[in-house]
């Protein structure tokens, strides 16, 4: 059965929008000129960080499951969006960086690999519009 998923965007002023959930949770977007004061991440940086999120919260998941909790585990993304409109990104690379005791680069790798092939929404949908590669670093 299919799920809804709702989120309402508000203007406050200028380019800052406030968007909230059905839970009232939220996040600013803006999109100001170079040296202005911003007040949020643009909704393509937003796109990618909820791609970051879905991702680790998959890749957390699995090594919790394996009994190799991280100690840190963090992701690092890179979009290079099109020049021309709509402005979509082309490539993404994700870097996942992660320490624990006993986790592995091989176990890294396999839960990063679930998360980008079968787990990860976000980045099931980013891969249908641009080539998304990643590695894994184990954090000394």
């Amino acid at each position: 059965m299919p799920t809804e998923v709702f989120a309402r965007t508000t203007l406050v002023e200028g380019m800052h929008f406030h968007s909230e959930n059905q839970q009232g949770l939220g996040a600013e977007f803006d999109s100001r000129p170079a040296g202005e004061p911003i007040a949020g991440a643009t909704p393509m940086e937003i796109v990618l960080q909820a791609a970051g999120g879905c991702s680790l919260m998959d890749v957390t998941f699995i090594l919790r499951k394996r009994r190799i909790p991280p100690e840190r585990l963090e992701i690092e993304i890179k979009g290079v969006k099109r020049d021309a409109h709509p402005k979509i990104y082309e490539t993404i690379e994700a870097t996942y960086r992660a320490k624990g005791a006993g986790l592995t680069l091989e176990e890294l790798e396999k839960a990063a690999n679930l998360s980008m092939t079968t787990y990860c929404s976000v980045f099931g949908m980013l891969q249908q519009v641009a080539k998304v590669t990643w590695k894994c670093e184990i954090i000394e």
